[in-house]
């Protein structure tokens, strides 16, 4: 069984592009996001930032058991996907980016405060996300600008990936001149 990781910054398209990746490839779907507030995998709530405080050693052992009952290709969509516990098991992870500017668009429509958006762009500048997923997972890191894309535009190139048909190796996108 192979692992695929859908990781990004909030607003980068994660979750409708996931499901599209998975239904194309009749692969088992875990959204980190659900499977969180299904299972109770944190240990409170940030009020100030507005988001739960997850617990990293909940979840990767809920996802660890998750796997047991998939034989097949996987996908684990989420922000935290790139950092939950399963390493050995990925065989590609696939880091979402927007330019801030799309970004900010996108989460102002989700109705967020203006720290919580402030906090994810400046995030996203700084490629926090692939920085970590580099860390954890090396060269089966691959990097993808959806700024201008439409959600089966970005499904197509990740499938593109998965089948060896293109590489996107993390370093080329830089969205720091546009915040800063």
């Amino acid at each position: 069984m192979a692992a695929i990781i859908i990781t990004g910054t909030p607003g980068t398209g994660k979750t409708t592009v996931s499901n599209i990746v998975a239904k194309t490839l009749n692969s088992s779907l875990i959204p980190l996001n659900d499977l969180i507030i299904e299972k109770h995998l944190y240990n409170g709530h940030d009020d100030k930032k507005g988001y739960k405080i997850v617990d990293m050693e909940a979840l990767s052992r809920e996802i660890n058991l998750s796997l047991t009952n998939i034989n097949e290709q996987v996908i684990i969509e989420g922000h935290l996907a790139h950092d939950c516990g399963v390493d050995e098991l990925v065989e590609y992870a696939i880091v979402l980016r927007a330019r801030p500017s799309v970004l900010r668009k996108r989460l102002n429509k989700r109705e967020w405060s203006d720290s919580k958006i402030q906090e994810n762009v400046e995030a996203e500048a700084l490629d926090l996300c692939t920085f970590e997923a580099v860390e954890i997972h090396g060269d089966k890191v691959h990097e993808l600008d959806t700024s201008d894309l439409d959600v089966y535009e970005v499904a197509e190139i990740i499938i593109q990936i998965l089948n060896g048909k293109k590489q996107l190796p993390p370093g080329k996108i830089n969205f720091l001149e546009e915040l800063f």
